[in-house]
């Protein structure tokens, strides 16, 4: 680990620092405990999330987000939590989103309540062992071979830059001209929870809910704010069809890299996010707040409209989730096309939401969210936008 993770101290509960008086941390110790005691002595689903057999879905509902806003409060802080604590939550967590994902759904539940009618000691549950956490020791394994086969025949590839460290990608097979997915994507809602590494405040973790799902990667919306590259690690009751590895395990836990950032809407916003494997890319360990990226993608073309080489002088404005104008700058674009461009920049803030993109020769003008930012190999940072708004003319 390097000196910037050991002089930071992990934020177990993934907030913002706050003063609570000791009564109310001790109150909800105390509710902690009893809950993480019921989920530890329970036997079925329904007594993990202590509901009756007769229970309606929205009560499932219910009762699940109860457990999560104790097991992964999101404003109680000024505690260090024991190790042994830690893996009862971590277990307690994977055991709660089970009995969710078997509760939640109709047929499951169907079946399910038929095997405890039938035989109930199929009904019992094992707790699982705890996996390995997220934040790895320095000495842990990580896998560092160019190319691994994957259960589904694609390949994991390795890109090497000089400017940002690499990860691996994998590589899907090639897909319909009318479908821009590398794998197909299903809609499917299920709990997930992400975590990640602030440089200043370091772990951090979310509750979130999936929008779809695919073999190579999610779709999610969080509240917290992530960047392109950034490296999530994520645990969620994936069907085992989707998985890559941990066929026999409750919950599949990958590391996945953040593609795709839409802006802020009611809070949250849409993140799509590549799955890497089970191990970290190489790099990550020292510097778990990097930002990565993947090998160029090589195969056919995926963008919606044909982008071409063309260099225009530009002005860009750079503003943050309330529309507040942070800073602007000339610059001069790459390639464009109808619904975005590239374009070489150099005062781009470390964090902001939209862009205004200004063309004075073409008489344009039109909002446009960052579809990926990367530093290249000459060191300038490159911004790949698509516009809102309005389309380039071309």
């Amino acid at each position: 680990m390097s000196s910037a993770q050991e002089t930071t101290r992990p934020d177990w509960f993934g907030a913002k620092e706050e003063r609570h008086p000791p009564a109310g941390l001790s109150a909800y110790y105390l509710e902690l405990e009893r809950l993480l005691e019921r989920i530890e002595s329970s036997t079925t689903h329904y007594q993990v999330l202590g509901l009756d057999r007769s229970a309606a879905r929205e009560h499932v509902d219910q009762s699940y987000q109860h457990a999560l806003s104790l097991i992964y409060p999101q404003y109680i802080t000024g505690a260090t939590v024991p190790p042994d604590v830690t893996a009862r939550v971590e277990d307690a967590f994977k055991r709660a989103s089970l009995a969710f994902s078997v509760l939640a759904g109709f047929v499951r539940r169907r079946e399910y309540d038929r095997t405890l009618l039938s035989h109930p000691q199929k009904g019992q549950e094992v707790p699982t062992p705890a996996r390995a956490r997220f934040g790895l020791a320095a000495e842990d394994s990580v896998a560092k071979p160019e190319a691994q086969t994957q259960a589904d025949g694609g390949e994991v590839t390795v890109a090497r830059l000089r400017s940002q460290p690499a990860v691996y990608a994998e590589r899907g097979r090639a897909g319909s001209r009318d479908n821009r997915r590398r794998c197909e994507r299903m809609k499917l809602a299920m709990p997930a929870r992400a975590m990640g590494y602030d440089r200043k405040n370091g772990k951090w973790n979310e509750m979130s809910e999936t929008i779809d799902v695919s073999r190579t990667g999610l779709t999610l919306r969080m509240k917290r704010r992530v960047r392109h590259g950034n490296v999530l690690y994520l645990t969620l009751p994936m069907p085992i069809k989707l998985r890559s590895h941990g066929y026999s395990e409750p919950h599949y836990s990958v590391y996945a890299l953040v593609r795709r950032v839409e802006p802020a809407r009611q809070g949250a916003r849409v993140v799509g996010l590549e799955f890497l494997g089970e191990h970290p890319p190489a790099g990550f360990l020292e510097k778990p707040w990097a930002l990565f990226r993947t090998k160029k993608w090589d195969g056919s073309e995926r963008r919606r409209a044909l982008r071409v080489r063309a260099t225009e002088t530009i002005r860009i404005e750079y503003f943050s989730d309330a529309m507040q104008l942070l800073t602007s700058e000339e610059a001069r674009t790459e390639d464009v096309s109808r619904t975005g461009l590239r374009v070489a920049v150099r005062a781009a803030p470390a964090e902001f939401d939209l862009v205004r993109v200004i063309c004075s020769a073409n008489r344009f003008e039109a909002l446009a969210a960052a579809s990926n930012r990367f530093i290249a190999k000459d060191g300038v940072e490159r911004l790949c936008v698509h516009f809102i708004e309005k389309e380039w003319p071309v």
